[in-house]
């Protein structure tokens, strides 16, 4: 009598426990839904004192306070190592591509909230320039989430092999 009153009680608490975590997933994702950034609206700045944002571009916030990355190579080689890269992580999908342009989403492991990491590139005197933004749609803080995902994706890019030529 004792074991069957644990087990109804056990069997109880999962059920509790996994309509409360797929209740909380569900929610997250209708409350950030996907939303594409598309080139022409690159994001300029991130929000001030953010502590879920992080860029690398003519308004830098965190992200060592690079302004931009270049590279001695054509756009589509280097948009072609980016991808290469965000293909590589878990839990990432791409969103949209375009010749100057990739926006893909980074989903957290257990309540899968979404960051959005954003790479734009532009020639500019013969070089590829690339500007990063990476930011948690929700909270208030990415607890460096996203300030390290762009410096790894910085460090891969600087040591990338991209074959030398003029920006086109």
């Amino acid at each position: 009598m004792k074991i069957n009153l644990l087990k109804k009680r056990s069997i109880g608490i999962t059920i509790f426990i996994l309509v409360t975590y797929f209740t909380a997933v569900i929610s997250i994702q209708i409350i950030g839904p996907d939303s594409l950034i598309i080139p022409n609206e690159f994001p300029e700045e991130c929000p001030k004192d953010s502590m879920n944002c992080t860029m690398i571009g003519p308004q830098p916030h965190r992200g060592e306070g690079k302004t931009e990355l270049r590279f001695n190579s054509n756009l589509s080689e280097v948009i072609f190592e980016a991808k290469n890269w965000i293909n590589d992580q878990p839990r990432t999908e791409i969103l949209g591509e375009w010749d100057n342009q990739i926006h893909a989403v980074f989903r957290t492991m257990i309540l899968r909230f979404p960051d959005d990491f954003v790479i734009n590139l532009h020639c500019e005197n013969d070089t590829s320039v690339m500007y990063i933004y990476s930011k948690s749609r929700m909270g208030i803080s990415d607890l460096g989430v996203n300030n390290e995902r762009v410096s790894l994706f910085t460090k891969h890019m600087e040591y990338a092999d991209l074959n030398s030529s003029i920006c086109f």
